[in-house]
């Protein structure tokens, strides 16, 4: 009996059900935060890094710094940044923390959609309308106080 008590003892009992949903869990969560946090982090990196390559002379700019001016001249590495009141600064293209964009002007409107539009809108064409119900205080019938 002895030597059945000790076979028993040193014999494993492995839960493999238990343990491979806990991989399968583990497994998951590492999916969901790579697609969650990971991805998109690196996806902005990478598109700041191509904003930061293809700044040239004449482009906005804000370095890391928080400066903010445009390119007058470009040479290796280094970029003449000027402020706007005369000052012109040198940087590393490394310190360009990303390149502003302009406000794109309004596009033209097509013809057939100016007509639409022109003239005052209604209720704006200077003609005396019937009175508004602000004009008159319709619960007491009398005009409102004037401030």
């Amino acid at each position: 009996m002895a030597a059945h008590v000790l076979s028993a003892a040193t014999t494993k009992t492995t839960k493999s059900s238990g343990n491979s949903y806990t991989l399968l869990i583990i497994v998951a969560l590492f999916g969901l935060f790579y697609f969650l946090i990971i991805r998109p982090r690196s996806q902005r990196q990478r598109q700041s890094r191509e904003q930061v390559k293809t700044a040239n002379v004449g482009d906005e700019i804000a370095t890391i710094g928080g400066l903010v001016g445009t390119i007058v001249a470009e040479e290796g590495d280094r970029v003449t940044v000027s402020t706007g009141n005369g000052t012109e600064l040198v940087f590393l293209r490394q310190a360009i923390g990303k390149k502003l964009t302009a406000p794109e002007p309004p596009t033209e409107v097509a013809d057939g959609e100016a007509a639409q539009f022109e003239g005052p809108p209604p209720g704006f064409d200077g003609t005396e309308g019937p009175p508004t119900p602000a004009a008159t205080d319709e619960t007491h019938g009398k005009e409102p106080d004037a401030p």
